[in-house]
Protein backbone atom coordinates (compact mmCIF):
# COMPACT_ATOMS: atom_id res chain seq x y z
CA UNK A 1 0.00 0.00 0.00
CA UNK A 2 1.16 3.56 -0.48
CA UNK A 3 2.36 5.52 2.49
CA UNK A 4 -0.91 7.84 2.35
CA UNK A 5 -3.06 4.41 2.33
CA UNK A 6 -1.12 3.09 5.66
CA UNK A 7 -1.65 6.75 7.70
CA UNK A 8 -5.42 6.40 6.64
CA UNK A 9 -5.43 3.09 7.61
CA UNK A 10 -3.77 3.55 10.85
CA UNK A 11 -6.21 6.89 11.46
CA UNK A 12 -9.47 4.90 10.64
CA UNK A 13 -7.83 2.25 13.66
CA UNK A 14 -7.57 4.96 16.36
CA UNK A 15 -11.14 6.82 15.81
CA UNK A 16 -12.04 2.55 15.75
CA UNK A 17 -10.84 2.39 19.30
CA UNK A 18 -12.38 5.16 20.03
CA UNK A 19 -15.85 3.89 18.63
CA UNK A 20 -15.71 0.79 20.55
CA UNK A 21 -15.00 2.51 24.11
CA UNK A 22 -17.50 4.99 23.17
CA UNK A 23 -19.64 2.11 22.66
CA UNK A 24 -18.68 0.16 25.91
CA UNK A 25 -19.16 3.29 28.34
CA UNK A 26 -22.25 4.29 26.35
CA UNK A 27 -20.96 7.90 25.56
CA UNK A 28 -23.15 8.20 22.73
CA UNK A 29 -22.05 11.61 21.54
CA UNK A 30 -18.56 10.42 20.59
CA UNK A 31 -19.95 7.41 19.46
CA UNK A 32 -22.24 9.51 17.10
CA UNK A 33 -18.78 11.15 15.93
CA UNK A 34 -16.27 8.39 15.52
CA UNK A 35 -18.62 5.69 13.83
CA UNK A 36 -18.95 7.23 10.86
CA UNK A 37 -15.65 8.66 10.73
CA UNK A 38 -14.18 5.32 10.78
CA UNK A 39 -15.64 4.86 7.41
CA UNK A 40 -14.54 7.62 5.77
CA UNK A 41 -11.05 7.28 6.39
CA UNK A 42 -11.45 4.20 4.82
CA UNK A 43 -12.90 5.52 1.92
CA UNK A 44 -9.71 7.28 1.93
CA UNK A 45 -7.91 4.43 2.11
CA UNK A 46 -9.89 2.82 -0.76
CA UNK A 47 -9.00 5.95 -3.11
CA UNK A 48 -5.23 6.17 -1.82
CA UNK A 49 -4.58 2.45 -2.37
CA UNK A 50 -2.38 1.98 -5.41
CA UNK A 51 -5.08 -0.72 -7.06
CA UNK A 52 -4.61 -1.81 -10.86
CA UNK A 53 -8.55 -2.49 -10.76
CA UNK A 54 -10.15 0.66 -10.25
CA UNK A 55 -13.37 -0.95 -11.58
CA UNK A 56 -13.22 -2.80 -8.34
CA UNK A 57 -11.83 -0.10 -6.13
CA UNK A 58 -14.96 2.26 -7.57
CA UNK A 59 -17.28 -0.59 -6.37
CA UNK A 60 -15.80 -1.25 -2.58
CA UNK A 61 -16.09 2.70 -2.09
CA UNK A 62 -19.76 2.54 -3.54
CA UNK A 63 -19.89 -0.73 -0.62
CA UNK A 64 -18.36 1.58 1.75
CA UNK A 65 -20.65 4.61 1.08
CA UNK A 66 -23.73 2.33 1.79
CA UNK A 67 -22.18 1.14 4.74
CA UNK A 68 -21.85 4.44 5.48
CA UNK A 69 -25.40 5.33 5.08
CA UNK A 70 -26.26 2.31 7.23
CA UNK A 71 -23.98 3.43 10.14
CA UNK A 72 -25.72 7.12 10.17
CA UNK A 73 -29.18 5.84 9.65
CA UNK A 74 -29.20 3.06 12.63
CA UNK A 75 -27.63 5.61 15.09
CA UNK A 76 -30.02 8.74 14.41
CA UNK A 77 -32.99 8.53 17.04
CA UNK A 78 -36.05 7.58 15.28
CA UNK A 79 -33.64 4.82 13.51
CA UNK A 80 -35.93 2.39 11.09
CA UNK A 81 -33.69 -0.70 11.34
CA UNK A 82 -35.23 -1.66 7.64
CA UNK A 83 -33.80 1.07 6.12
CA UNK A 84 -30.15 0.59 7.83
CA UNK A 85 -30.69 -2.99 6.57
CA UNK A 86 -31.84 -1.85 3.39
CA UNK A 87 -28.40 0.29 3.32
CA UNK A 88 -26.27 -3.15 4.39
CA UNK A 89 -27.91 -4.99 2.02
CA UNK A 90 -27.28 -2.90 -1.27
CA UNK A 91 -23.12 -2.96 0.37
CA UNK A 92 -23.21 -6.31 0.42
CA UNK A 93 -24.33 -6.82 -3.39
CA UNK A 94 -21.50 -4.42 -4.23
CA UNK A 95 -19.02 -6.60 -2.19
CA UNK A 96 -19.89 -9.45 -3.97
CA UNK A 97 -19.46 -7.68 -7.74
CA UNK A 98 -16.35 -6.14 -6.79
CA UNK A 99 -14.98 -9.95 -5.72
CA UNK A 100 -16.67 -11.29 -8.55
CA UNK A 101 -13.80 -11.38 -11.16
CA UNK A 102 -11.35 -12.75 -8.76
CA UNK A 103 -12.83 -15.38 -7.42
CA UNK A 104 -11.19 -19.38 -7.49
CA UNK A 105 -13.16 -22.52 -7.44
CA UNK A 106 -11.17 -24.29 -4.12
CA UNK A 107 -11.42 -21.60 -1.83
CA UNK A 108 -15.22 -20.74 -3.27
CA UNK A 109 -16.01 -24.30 -2.02
CA UNK A 110 -14.14 -24.48 1.37
CA UNK A 111 -15.95 -20.92 1.88
CA UNK A 112 -19.78 -22.25 1.21
CA UNK A 113 -18.93 -25.17 3.72
CA UNK A 114 -17.62 -22.79 6.15
CA UNK A 115 -20.67 -20.11 5.95
CA UNK A 116 -22.97 -23.41 5.62
CA UNK A 117 -21.93 -24.72 9.41
CA UNK A 118 -21.79 -21.13 10.94
CA UNK A 119 -25.40 -20.35 8.74
CA UNK A 120 -26.82 -23.72 10.55
CA UNK A 121 -25.96 -22.52 13.95
CA UNK A 122 -27.11 -18.81 13.99
CA UNK A 123 -29.42 -18.24 11.53
CA UNK A 124 -32.40 -20.99 12.84
CA UNK A 125 -32.96 -19.08 16.07
CA UNK A 126 -32.51 -15.85 14.58
CA UNK A 127 -35.21 -16.89 12.16
CA UNK A 128 -37.46 -18.01 14.58
CA UNK A 129 -37.49 -14.73 16.42
CA UNK A 130 -37.77 -12.34 13.43
CA UNK A 131 -40.81 -14.31 12.48
CA UNK A 132 -42.45 -12.62 15.35
CA UNK A 133 -42.09 -9.48 14.07
CA UNK A 134 -44.17 -9.57 10.79
CA UNK A 135 -43.49 -11.19 7.08
CA UNK A 136 -41.94 -7.56 6.02
CA UNK A 137 -39.14 -7.79 8.57
CA UNK A 138 -38.76 -11.41 8.24
CA UNK A 139 -38.14 -11.31 4.24
CA UNK A 140 -36.01 -8.50 4.63
CA UNK A 141 -33.63 -10.52 7.02
CA UNK A 142 -33.66 -13.58 5.03
CA UNK A 143 -32.47 -11.79 2.16
CA UNK A 144 -29.87 -9.80 3.68
CA UNK A 145 -28.88 -13.00 5.38
CA UNK A 146 -28.47 -14.68 1.74
CA UNK A 147 -26.23 -11.11 0.49
CA UNK A 148 -23.91 -11.12 3.78
CA UNK A 149 -23.47 -14.85 3.33
CA UNK A 150 -22.16 -14.26 -0.40
CA UNK A 151 -20.34 -11.76 0.76
CA UNK A 152 -18.09 -13.88 2.80
CA UNK A 153 -18.29 -16.68 0.60
CA UNK A 154 -16.78 -14.09 -2.32
CA UNK A 155 -14.12 -12.74 -0.19
CA UNK A 156 -13.00 -16.02 0.98
CA UNK A 157 -13.21 -17.18 -2.75
CA UNK A 158 -10.25 -14.33 -3.89
CA UNK A 159 -7.45 -16.59 -1.97
CA UNK A 160 -6.76 -13.73 -0.13
CA UNK A 161 -5.61 -13.74 3.32
CA UNK A 162 -7.31 -10.33 4.22
CA UNK A 163 -10.32 -10.57 1.76
CA UNK A 164 -11.10 -13.81 3.78
CA UNK A 165 -10.65 -12.09 7.23
CA UNK A 166 -12.89 -9.50 6.67
CA UNK A 167 -15.48 -11.20 5.15
CA UNK A 168 -15.48 -13.59 7.90
CA UNK A 169 -15.17 -10.82 10.53
CA UNK A 170 -18.25 -9.06 8.92
CA UNK A 171 -20.21 -12.27 9.40
CA UNK A 172 -19.43 -12.39 13.00
CA UNK A 173 -20.73 -8.91 13.98
CA UNK A 174 -23.41 -9.04 11.99
CA UNK A 175 -24.64 -12.60 13.83
CA UNK A 176 -23.51 -11.52 16.79
CA UNK A 177 -25.70 -8.15 16.00
CA UNK A 178 -28.79 -10.29 14.68
CA UNK A 179 -28.86 -12.35 17.62
CA UNK A 180 -27.93 -9.43 20.09
CA UNK A 181 -31.51 -7.70 18.40
CA UNK A 182 -33.50 -10.58 18.42
CA UNK A 183 -32.92 -13.80 20.19
CA UNK A 184 -30.99 -12.42 23.69
CA UNK A 185 -27.48 -11.08 24.88
CA UNK A 186 -24.54 -11.81 22.95
CA UNK A 187 -21.08 -12.63 24.36
CA UNK A 188 -18.99 -9.30 24.13
CA UNK A 189 -22.20 -6.95 23.24
CA UNK A 190 -21.80 -4.51 21.28
CA UNK A 191 -18.12 -3.59 21.51
CA UNK A 192 -17.52 -7.53 19.96
CA UNK A 193 -20.39 -6.29 17.75
CA UNK A 194 -18.47 -3.04 16.41
CA UNK A 195 -15.06 -4.33 16.87
CA UNK A 196 -15.85 -7.17 14.28
CA UNK A 197 -17.66 -5.36 11.96
CA UNK A 198 -14.69 -2.71 11.34
CA UNK A 199 -12.05 -5.61 11.26
CA UNK A 200 -14.57 -6.50 8.31
CA UNK A 201 -14.70 -3.54 6.55
CA UNK A 202 -11.14 -2.97 7.05
CA UNK A 203 -10.02 -6.61 5.32
CA UNK A 204 -12.77 -6.02 2.81
CA UNK A 205 -10.82 -2.63 1.72
CA UNK A 206 -7.10 -3.53 1.99
CA UNK A 207 -8.03 -6.68 -0.14
CA UNK A 208 -7.28 -3.84 -2.82
CA UNK A 209 -4.07 -4.11 -1.97
CA UNK A 210 -3.27 -7.02 -3.03
CA UNK A 211 -5.28 -7.80 -6.30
Amino acid sequence: MTQTAVLLLLAATAVAMVDWWAVATHRLGIEFIAKPMVMIFLIGVALAIDAPDNVSRGVVIAALGASLVGDVVLMTPDARFELGLFAFLVGHILYVVAFADHMQLVPALVAVAGVAVAGSMVMPPVLRAVSTHGRFLTAAVVAYMFALSATSVAAASTGIVVAAVGGAAFFVSDALLGWGRFVGPTPGGRPAVMITYHVGQAGLVTWLAFV
